[in-house]
């Protein structure tokens, strides 16, 4: 793996990480504030999954989305459904189903 690839994915589980994080305040996050962050995180992390499958259905990815769409996946298949890839390709078929109705589904 080269440095630059490397920094790539890098970037790319920051920006995922990043976009998941809460606003601050008060009123923007709950009394469990862990709860809220693994919730935003996940939710980050699905869209970002979701982003790569709609692009790899479009076209082929170049050496670097690839492993970035990668690292997305390992990640969201870890921390938002325990390692069960049965449990995630569930979610992606419910979820491609009810984006071709326009609808969306967010939880594992």
């Amino acid at each position: 793996m080269t440095p630059h690839r490397a920094a790539s994915i890098a970037a790319t589980i920051a920006s995922v990480l990043l976009l998941g994080t809460p606003a601050s305040g008060p009123l923007a996050q709950p009394l469990d504030g862990t709860h809220a962050a693994v919730d935003a995180e996940l939710r980050s992390l699905k869209a970002a999954y979701l982003r790569c499958e709609r692009a790899a259905a479009e076209r082929v990815l170049d050496s670097g989305d690839a492993a970035n769409c990668s690292v997305i996946h390992e990640h969201l298949l870890k921390v938002g459904f325990g390692g069960d890839f049965r449990r995630l390709l569930m979610w992606w078929h419910a979820e491609r189903g009810a984006g071709a109705r326009g609808e969306r589904i967010g939880a594992p």
